[in-house]
């Protein structure tokens, strides 16, 4: 997978899921394993499919979406969605990045 280099940093990104929900969860450090930023936003009452992420671009993250969508970690889907008083990108996780997300079972269904 692709480094992403994101407000000056170089940054290794740490797949995992949230612990409320299922969604993916996208975490940036830098090389030292130093966080840098949490990429997603968890929203848990959206039915996304298993390899679809919200993506925070706003605030603190501004600026993460082309640098995401450059180093080839999601593709967008042109789909937003009301995240508090923001906006939230809708966009699918590339499948490199999909490969490392721990699974899980709901109902007795792997994901």
């Amino acid at each position: 997978m692709q480094n992403v280099n994101f407000i000056g940093y170089e940054c290794l990104v740490k797949v995992s899921r949230y612990a409320r929900g299922i969604s993916p969860c996208l975490r940036l450090v830098n090389t030292e394993g130093m966080p840098v930023a949490t990429a997603t936003v968890n929203v848990p009452e959206l039915q996304l499919p298993p390899d679809f992420v919200v993506i925070k671009n706003y605030s603190e993250n501004e600026g993460i979406l082309p640098a995401l969508v450059a180093a080839q970690i999601v593709h967008p889907t042109g789909q937003t969605v009301p995240v508090g008083h923001c906006i939230g990108y809708i966009c699918q996780l590339a499948p490199e990045v999909l490969a490392q997300l721990p699974s899980v079972e709901v109902n007795n269904i792997k994901l």
